[in-house]
Parts: C-alpha cells; structure tokens; sequence
C-alpha cells in the first residue's frame, strides 16, 4: 500500500508491528519487549486514537492522551510505557514521511508523566518468608516455593516444564519463559530474556521433594507438559499468579500492610539473592551466573548494599574475635577446662 496522508493510526501501528515481529523473528528485537507494546497498542492507544488520521495527531492530542489515561487510573509508569509505544510508532511514520513531526517530541517537560524512581527490591526475613507460605492456598504456595527457593523469574517459573527438572542432576534447566497471551494468541514458550538467563539453577533437595511429590499427583506429568498447570493443563497467566496467588498471600500474612510498596514477585527473586549472598557468602560471580544476570555489572548495582553489609559483618566478627575483650571467653574456656575432672568409660 503506497504512503498516503490518510493513514490511520491502527493501519501505521499495523504496519509498524509487522516490523517490529519481523525484528524478532532475526533475534534484533526480544519477544517480551514487542508484548509490552502490544499491550499499550490494544488497551491505551488504539481504542481512543485508533481512527484518528496519523498525520492529524498533534501534540494537543497526545496530551488530552496523557490526562485520559491518568483519569482511567493509569499509573505514571504504565502512562509513560504507553506513550513510549507511541513515540514508537510516530517515529516509523516520520521516517517514511507520513508526518512531519512527531508530535509526543514537542511535550514540554511538565506534561509527561513522571513515574517515581524504582522501589529497592524487597528482601524477606525468615519469618517473613514462612508466614507468606503459611498463608499461601494449597494451589499456588509450590509456585511461591519454586520462586522463593530458585530466583526464578515470575515468566521463567510459569514457563517451565517438566523436562526442564532434572532430579537426577539437582538442576532446574532455564531454557524458556512463558510469553504473555494476546487476543487470539494463546501464552508460549519462547527466549529467555537475555542469553544469560540460559542457566542452571541448583535444585534444592528439599524443593526436589516437594516437586517429585507434586508430579506423581498432577495429570499433567510428562516432560513437555508444563510444571505449574491449571486443571485444563494450560499455563497460569503471570496476572493471575502475582495477583490472586501472592498478593492474596502476602495481605493475609500482613506483608503488606506498613503503607510502603506490597510485596511483587520480584521480591522473591530478591529474598533467595539475599540467601546467596547474606547466608551462603557466595561471590557476585557466582550471585550473577545463578540469577541469570547478563553482567556482573547489574549484579553489583542491584545488590551492592547486600554484598558491603556481608562484607561489613564478616570483618566486624574477625576482629571481635581477635580482639583483647573476647580474650576473655578464651580464658572463661580455660579456667573451665582445667576444673573438669577427666573420666574413663
């Protein structure tokens, strides 16, 4: 179809996503990136600017956008991802000349939505984590446990089947994650985030049991069937599982209850890094290898406050430990030793 000013805004969108999945298919672009804006397309953009002639869309009406979507009850960050979307496909328009400018560019600075900076991850204490277990229904908590005990991320957990669980080894085997459904496009396996995120997890012996346990009850117990399945043998969907499963949870556990930000199933993700690296003193190599980081880079800025406060404590414990006041446990030792008598069997 020849470039024509009466383009609408649903047939460049059209045309701009035949390029974007163009772009996946020859591995330029991530599938979950082209989700994302498709979600904004079908719920934000096109229902109130889908018929609108794209070279008619000015920056009044991208404004009007922004304020319609505030009082839909839009989050600043979901507004500001929906008018990324959107300057997307403004762009691929000017490019091939079907606009003169792109008009989300000339939004002055106090018209965009500022989304507030990102929450630091949420680390669970331990009693926090088994009153969270406690009050996960029976469907869901193996879920929960699986993030809690692996790091897994909430689409690599969902997208996981039993072939990917080798018990003999003691290895979960991240090689997928669930995509989100579309209209008409059911949820499927595809890439992992990064290839980084290509990995093996150490498998819990613990978790292994509650896993096998787990399989010889499901119907749904062969190797391509998925490890987390609803009673039709279908994949949970990412909404459901961090709504009615952990947010349900964590109310019930009081979790979420101080006013600051509920607890996301990212936070589990958080808990079991603070495990690898508080508990288990594990290097930031190791740390970024099991989480599936693409560097070591975004390991350290991530986690940097945890690795310096393990860091912190173990030299704190040496030097108590060399130090003239624990001398004197050492004598207590001493003096106690030497007054008890020795006894033959």
């Amino acid at each position: 179809m020849p470039a024509s000013p009466r383009l609408c805004l649903d047939t460049v969108a059209l045309r701009w996503s035949e390029r974007f999945e163009a772009m996946v298919a020859a591995g330029d672009r991530h599938s979950r990136t082209y989700e994302a804006h498709r979600f904004h397309l079908d719920h934000d953009l096109l229902p109130r600017l889908g018929r609108r002639r794209v070279a008619s869309i000015g920056v009044e009406d991208v404004a009007d956008l922004i304020s319609e979507l505030r009082a839909a009850g839009r989050s600043a960050k979901t507004t500001a991802n929906a008018l990324s979307t959107l300057q997307s496909v403004f762009r691929f328009a000017h490019r091939r000349g079907w606009i003169l400018a792109d008009p989300v560019a000339l939004l002055e600075p106090e018209e965009r939505p500022h989304p507030p900076r990102r929450v630091r991850g949420r680390a669970l204490g331990r009693a926090e984590a088994g009153r969270l277990l406690d009050a996960c229904p029976e469907r869901g908590r193996l879920m929960v446990e699986t993030a809690l005990y692996s790091g897994l991320r909430i689409s690599e957990l969902l997208g996981l089947i039993w072939a990917d669980v080798d018990f003999a080894a003691g290895l979960i085997r991240v090689r997928a994650q669930l995509s989100r459904a579309h209209r008409g496009e059911p949820a499927r396996r595809v890439a992992p985030k990064t290839a980084a995120s290509v990995r093996e997890i150490p498998l819990l012996p613990q978790l292994a049991d509650r896993l096998v346990a787990h399989r010889r009850k499901t119907p749904f117990a062969s190797a391509t069937d998925w490890v987390f399945a609803t009673s039709r043998g279908t994949s949970y969907g990412v909404r459901n599982v961090a709504g009615r499963v952990l947010k349900k949870a964590a109310d019930d556990a009081g979790l979420n209850s101080g006013g600051g930000p509920g607890l996301r199933f990212h936070d589990l993700r958080h808990t079991f890094a603070s495990h690898l690296i508080v508990d288990l003193g594990l290097d930031v190599a190791q740390v970024s290898r099991i989480l599936g980081h693409a560097s070591i880079t975004i390991t350290l800025n991530v986690y940097t406050h945890l690795f310096d406060d393990a860091r912190h404590a173990h030299e704190i414990r040496e030097r108590m430990a060399a130090s003239q006041f624990a001398g004197l446990l050492d004598l207590e030792l001493d003096r106690s030793a030497a007054v008890i008598p020795f006894r033959t069997p």
